[in-house]
């Protein structure tokens, strides 16, 4: 699934844009536009995390929510500004191989769930020092949804679906950071699901096709992935007693998760 599907009819508009100003002058400068794209991608990473750990009562728990996210804001907006600045130029500079990309798709939706996430809920959040409102519970249950729909493209997409790894285990790190009752059992399970897919790849070689080992990869990415749901789950719904409280809990993981997902899927065209 890409961007050609849906828009079969950009095709020249696509091919064509790489010959137009700005990006007809821009050709030279394609590596500090993506190495800036990464600062930017790394600074708004840091400023969501902190803010969604917060949230989820670890990190920086000296200071309230809304102090967090009073001291982050601007920096918060800065990165977004570099990511989707930077993002725009390099994305014109290559046009036609990012039309037919499926990493590009999963990125690009995964960032829009992003987004919303960030700015239309987590921080809205974050200034209510963790009480949800309807908008916030309203624009949460849009972000999840677009994000479920970038992550089940994510893991069937062929050439691609190993990048789901990243986002598995990123949501384990998570959850050893702001877990209590489940840190232990999730670091296990993590080890023992995928240690022994890197273990296989170690004696079978790491270019391997196997399709053994591959099957064996997406068993344990959707057992893995079920798994967190339910250490995730029982750890948030044990860690508070309010329906709110859950519930934020709950936006803050999903919110770094999409931004993992916008990461995974970048480094991933690459590789595709």
């Amino acid at each position: 699934m890409d961007f050609a599907k849906f828009f079969p009819g950009a095709a020249d508009w696509v091919h064509n844009l790489g010959k137009v100003p700005p990006f007809l002058y821009l050709g030279d400068l394609y590596a500090p536009f993506g190495a800036i794209h990464l600062l930017g991608l790394a600074l708004l990473g840091g400023c969501v995390i902190l803010t969604c750990l917060r949230l989820l009562g670890a990190g920086l728990t000296d200071e309230t929510p809304s102090d967090v996210e009073r001291n982050l804001r601007l920096w918060h907006i800065v990165g977004a500004a570099i990511v989707i600045g930077t993002g725009l130029v390099i994305g014109g500079l290559n046009a036609e191989r990012l039309y037919t990309s499926q990493s590009f798709f999963v990125k690009m939706i995964s960032m829009l769930s992003a987004l919303i996430f960030t700015f239309g809920v987590v921080n809205n959040i974050a200034k209510a020092d963790g009480k949800v409102s309807l908008t916030s519970m309203i624009l949460g249950g849009i972000a999840m949804v677009i994000f479920l729909f970038a992550m089940g493209v994510f893991s069937i997409a062929d050439g691609i679906s190993p990048g789901t790894f990243h986002v598995l285990t990123v949501g384990y790190a998570v959850l050893l950071l702001f877990g209590k009752r489940t840190r232990l059992i999730a670091g296990i399970a993590f080890i023992v699901m995928f240690g022994t897919v890197l273990e296989g790849y170690v004696v079978a070689g790491l270019d391997s096709f196997s399709g053994e080992l591959r099957n064996l990869g997406i068993a344990r990415s959707v057992l893995g992935g079920i798994l967190l749901i339910v250490l995730t789950g029982y750890e948030i719904y044990k860690a508070d007693a309010t329906a709110g409280g859950r519930v934020a809990r709950m936006i803050a993981v999903m919110s770094i998760l999409s931004w993992v997902a916008t990461a995974a899927g970048g480094r991933w065209i690459g590789f595709s």
